[in-house]
């Protein structure tokens, strides 16, 4: 836990490249969704206060910012008394970026970037309808105008051709943190990224064009993962503090990302009818009877016999 309002807070945040605003908005952001998380879960409501959810979710967070090879790099400051050149700089260089954050839940890590980097539009995708209420309603106060929702899955952004045109190779970055199994979030957002051949204007040798997934993860990796996987930072270290997370940021490249979904053994479905996995085809078992209820009624067989009546050899007594 770490309290966004003492000096300590407010140092961690300036090491990320944010200002004194941005550190304000984050504060807010932390107080918004512990007031949201009484009426929604959106985080864990255990421990649930404002230092709890800056320290665990929203500092965490931010700290992709310092990430080597962050696809959007060094945070953008929007302060009217920073005339920093450099600032200038990230801010023409990200102008009509993208990025979506897959499974955002309660609006991490998408609605801190979204802080950090205004000048980048994000979409903030999750399946449950009322936690995106929740993420746009604090966007919306936050005065956060480079952000929308989108209700739905991932893989399913891109079935029909209106959605192909709208969310198809469209994203430099995708932010997903501990969704599911790396291999099978691949495959639902491969063909969200950006990729090389879309990236390249002109002669082809614009590399850093191509979309890239940053995810947080925590415990181990998939081996098919770890050769491909461009840079993996514990946040620890860019936070200064081993306690403050036990995750790691994997920086992913939209080509890797595409041959990850290729080993992962997920396969396309129909849309709407489910997330891709294989299902095993049950057997059915021929010996097995139907089982009757009890006081079912049936009709007696022929072979049955007579019927039992109980007084087949009775005999009458003559006097």
């Amino acid at each position: 836990a770490v309290d966004p309002y003492s000096p300590e807070g407010k140092d961690l945040t300036s090491s990320l490249g944010l200002s004194p605003s941005q550190h304000s908005s984050l504060a807010a952001l932390a107080e918004l969704v512990v007031e949201w998380n009484d009426r929604i879960n959106l985080v864990s409501r255990r421990d649930c206060d404002v230092d709890v959810v800056f320290g665990r979710h929203v500092l965490p967070s931010a700290a992709l910012c310092s990430v080597p090879d962050f696809p959007l790099g060094r945070p953008f400051s929007d302060d009217d008394d920073d005339d920093d050149d450099d600032d200038d700089d990230a801010e023409q260089r990200n102008n009509g970026r993208m990025a979506v954050d897959v499974g955002t839940g309660g609006g991490f890590p998408g609605l801190p970037l979204a802080i950090a980097y205004p000048s980048v539009s994000f979409v903030l995708v999750d399946s449950v309808g009322k936690k995106l209420t929740a993420v746009q309603a604090m966007a919306d106060e936050l005065g956060l105008t480079n952000v929308r929702t989108h209700h739905g899955r991932a893989e399913e952004m891109t079935d029909d051709p209106a959605g192909r045109a709208a969310h198809g190779g469209r994203y430099d970055l995708c932010l997903g943190r501990s969704v599911a199994a790396l291999p099978r979030f691949c495959f639902w957002v491969q063909e969200l990224l950006r990729r090389k051949s879309e990236a390249v204007d002109g002669d082809g040798d614009d590399d850093e064009g191509e979309g890239a997934l940053v995810y947080i993860i925590g415990g181990d990796v998939e081996e098919s993962v770890t050769t491909r996987v461009r840079r993996d930072v514990p946040l620890s270290s860019i936070l200064g503090d081993p306690d403050a997370s036990d995750k790691r940021a994997l920086v992913v490249s939209a080509a890797d990302v595409a041959d990850i979904a290729a080993e992962s053994g997920e396969v396309r479905t129909k849309p709407g009818s489910g997330n891709g996995k294989k299902k095993k085809k049950g057997r059915s078992n021929p010996k097995r009877k139907k089982r009757e209820a009890k006081g079912h009624w049936r009709d007696r067989e022929a072979d049955d016999g007579p019927k039992q009546r109980g007084y087949e050899n009775f005999k009458r007594y003559q006097a």
